[in-house]
């Protein structure tokens, strides 16, 4: 009875991955194109200031948290150094803030910004790195805060996620998101390789 429940389980898990995902030329899982909006007409710019060029680390549908199926299926990790600006990817209104956690420990610091229904998390800022303030309304491309290493951050980069109307707290739900003003980047980014912020 264990093994059948066992292969039924490992069936099901199987084609849930397999319909929500496709494979890359290295037989990767990752997740189709349809899923993306269009990066030429997205609202999102990257989340550092302009002429800034910084390497992603893990993305989209890659792997480790970002796996398909996590929560952060659809995050993008950028590897900045500790202090780093970060701007606004979108405007909206601040709805949370953590500031006091120390790199390299916990808590994970973070600035969420809600626009429209959906929130935009910016995570592991760095000790009092935040700019901004609960109720602020920022605007897109704004100084919001500085990099770091803080929470789950093995290194520094800063964790940028876009979350449902479900809300932005842990376990969340990760939305597609793309960005207008790089290199096309109709899957989302990929991982480990250098993107440019372009005028916009």
């Amino acid at each position: 009875m264990k093994k059948v429940l066992c292969i039924f389980i490992c069936l099901t898990f199987i084609n849930c991955v397999a319909n929500d995902s496709t494979q890359d030329d290295s037989g990767s899982l990752t997740c189709p194109s349809s899923l993306f909006p269009d990066w030429a007409a997205s609202n999102f710019v990257l989340p550092f200031p302009v002429g800034k060029t910084y390497n992603t680390g893990l993305s989209a549908c890659s792997s480790s948290y970002h796996g398909v199926g996590r929560p952060d299926q659809y995050a993008v990790n950028f590897n900045m150094p500790i202090g780093s600006e970060i701007t606004a990817s979108i405007g909206g209104e601040v709805i949370y803030v953590v500031e006091n956690g120390v790199d390299y420990n916990f808590p994970n610091n973070l600035i969420v910004i809600k626009t429209g229904d959906i929130y935009v998390q910016y995570m592991h800022i760095t000790n009092d790195g935040s700019e901004v303030e609960v109720g602020d309304v920022v605007t897109k491309g704004q100084l919001i805060g500085y990099s770091g290493a803080t929470g789950l951050a093995g290194y520094p980069h800063l964790h940028f996620v876009v979350t449902s109307s479900n809300g932005w707290e842990y376990p969340y739900q990760s939305i597609p998101v793309t960005f207008n003003n790089t290199d096309p980047n109709p899957n989302s980014l990929e991982s480990y390789k250098p993107y440019e912020a372009m005028p916009y």
